[in-house]
């Protein structure tokens, strides 16, 4: 929030650690070399989503299909 003589602003764009956060990203060592680090997500990070071909403006049924689909499969530890 930022008030400039007298009128208030809210800055409405996440940060990078907000969007990291909120796809739940995290770091992983790769199980071949302790050194090599990994950057892996629960879900898409925005640009991933845009080329996804399911970025149609709208959350189509397609999308909610996708989503259901991933979300049983992270519960089942499937992903």
């Amino acid at each position: 929030m930022l008030d400039i003589n007298g009128q208030t602003y809210f800055d409405d764009e996440l940060s990078e650690e907000e969007i990291d956060f909120m796809c739940g990203m995290c770091l992983c060592l790769n199980n071949l070399d302790d050194r090599n680090v990994e950057i892996v997500s629960w879900w898409p990070r925005p640009q991933a989503w845009a080329a996804s071909g399911l970025n149609v403006g709208f959350w189509s049924s397609r999308c909610e299909s996708w989503f259901q689909l991933h979300l049983g499969n992270i519960r089942q530890g499937v992903s």
